[in-house]
């Protein structure tokens, strides 16, 4: 007699809910929406369930948002390795896409304890807030369950992307429609697993937010939240300090852009007719327009700077109710950047040389030169060499250094942990033996251990375990401290199956010291603009 492959619960808010027990020892809701939209521009709604008594089946991906890449084939080429999965399990959604994916361990053989309370791991995916989606399978949390020694309940969050996520202007405020709708989403996702998840066994009281690239940034504008949301949080390369702040006139520049791109009038129904339009049309003609979160007074409370974080001038509200957080990079996160350099390397190195100088000026001239020589950058470098010196620049001031600077704020008011990604890229490709962007992500969540080396799997493991005591309230590792001129500690991952707590300075942990040295001469915010003004001439990761 065959084994059935779903169980259901009664969950007392929204019902007979059954999910799928297909994978080995853990219990999946899938496809749960948490909210809905009036439109594809409209504000998050927290679903209402009414009085359901027709079980609601969750056994299979919900659709994902509308987005310019629906398949995870874009990731798998970054990481250099594929996982083989049913693509057309990947649906787009203008409007239903807004769900959850719920992992939970069973308590025997083919049911789910809802009357545990397990802490809750809600997971957010990177993609420069344009692509990605919580049912891609390098994202699927069954293994990081399975390996769970204390039990958790991991959450992968879907939320909107580009133009819907991210397009504002004064014309679509005047039209009733909010900015920063991805994020909005986000936020809603997390207001609903307060109300919903003890039905599924989940502790409200106890969540943890995790997000990596674009879902790290996110994780930290969570943190401006008057409403507590969440207990710990981790960043996952990715800080606010990696994107620029967007105002409204920069927003207002982006939606004529857009407007002409998609071959509008520049009036006031144009935001009628984007809504009304076909949706994917909408998406790829707007692929080239900026998608960020843009300064609202709410979501997004103001610009962010490295004087800011650093010097605690930058009011973070969740350092009142926010216990810990994990911060943490890898070591050539900067290779992500190249996707926004690659039709740039033809004398990418004059063009860079020249960008640099000019930005620091000539009163700064003796520090640009420092800059150029310290990462081997001359105007006659050879194309494929520039371009490869010129992402270690942007590594350090986009993801080194600004977990340096959200650590030392953090760290005053909350238990702060760091880590130190240093494992090689095993895969063939051009970033094979580098420490590369989501690199991190991929040995966090064991999806593709056995591809990975021995010594690998077991650095793999045991930053899962690590990550897990976190999420049940225990120390992961030695805290980061900073007192004085002394930094704390840091849990280094690699190369070569190596892993070692030590103090976080950049010998000790593989990472540069240029920035750093520099910025005693010019403040990090005067580099980071410099870099940003050679950057700014292509579309953000």
């Amino acid at each position: 007699m065959a084994t059935t492959k779903t169980a259901t619960i009664a969950h007392p808010t929204i019902g007979p809910v059954t999910g799928s027990t297909a994978k080995e020892g853990v219990v999946q809701f899938l496809g749960l929406q948490y909210a809905t939209l009036v439109d594809r521009f409209a504000p998050p709604a927290l679903k209402d369930y009414g009085k359901q008594n027709e079980t609601m089946e969750a056994t299979k991906l919900g659709p994902q948002v509308l987005s310019i890449a629906p398949n995870a084939d874009g990731e798998f080429a970054l990481l250099q390795h594929t996982l083989e999965y049913d693509r057309s399990t990947l649906t787009q959604s203008d409007t239903e896409g807004l769900c959850l994916n719920i992992t939970a361990p069973k308590s025997t053989n083919r049911s789910l304890d809802t009357s545990a309370r397990l802490p809750v791991f809600v997971f957010i995916h990177g993609g420069g807030f344009v692509v990605g989606s919580g049912g891609y399978p390098q994202y699927d949390l069954a293994r990081f369950v399975r390996l769970s020694v204390a039990e958790g309940m991991p959450v992968n969050a879907v939320y909107r992307l580009g133009g819907p996520g991210f397009l504002t202007s004064s014309q679509m405020r005047k039209a009733g429609y909010k900015p920063n709708n991805g994020l909005r989403d986000q936020r809603a996702a997390l207001l609903w697993l307060q109300k919903h998840i003890s039905g599924f066994g989940g502790d409200r009281d106890s969540i943890t937010l995790m997000g990596e690239s674009a879902g790290g940034i996110s994780a930290c504008y969570h943190l401006f939240s008057k409403e507590p949301l969440f207990k710990r949080m981790m960043s996952m390369s990715g800080t606010m300090l990696l994107v620029p702040s967007t105002t409204s006139e920069v927003a207002d520049a982006n939606y004529a852009s857009a407007v002409q791109a998609l071959g509008f009038g520049g009036e006031d129904g144009d935001v009628e007719t984007m809504v009304k339009m076909d949706g994917q049309e909408l998406v790829v003609t707007l692929t080239g327009t900026p998608a960020l979160p843009v300064i609202d007074g709410e979501i997004h409370p103001g610009s962010f700077d490295f004087d800011g974080i650093m010097n605690d001038k930058t009011s973070i509200l969740g350092q009142q109710w926010c216990e810990a957080a994990i911060i943490g990079d890898c070591a050539f996160d900067g290779n992500i950047q190249g996707l926004r350099l690659m039709h740039r390397k033809k004398d990418i190195a004059n063009a860079f040389c020249t960008s640099i100088t000019d930005s620091l000026g000539p009163s700064d001239s003796g520090t640009a030169d420092k800059l150029l020589s310290a990462y081997g950058i001359k105007p006659d470098l050879a194309d494929d060499e520039a371009f490869f010196r010129i992402l270690q620049v942007a590594n350090d001031l986009n993801f080194y250094i600004p977990t340096l600077a959200l650590a030392q704020n953090l760290s005053k008011y909350m238990k702060t942990y760091m880590y130190r990604f240093n494992e090689l890229n095993p895969w063939e490709g051009p970033w094979k033996g580098h420490a590369t962007h989501i690199l991190d992500l991929t040995f966090l969540l064991q999806n593709f251990n056995k591809y990975l080396e021995e010594s690998q799997r077991g650095v793999a493991e045991q930053f899962a375990k690590d990550v897990i005591r976190f999420v049940n309230g225990q120390d992961p590792w030695a805290a980061w401290k900073a007192s004085g001129e002394s930094l704390g500690k840091a849990n280094v991952l690699g190369p070569d199956g190596k892993m070692e707590v030590v103090e976080d300075v950049p010998e000790k942990v593989g990472r540069r010291n240029i920035m750093l040295e520099l910025a005693k001469e010019v403040w990090l915010d005067k580099l980071n603009d410099a870099l940003d003004a050679f950057m700014k001439a292509t579309p953000p990761v």
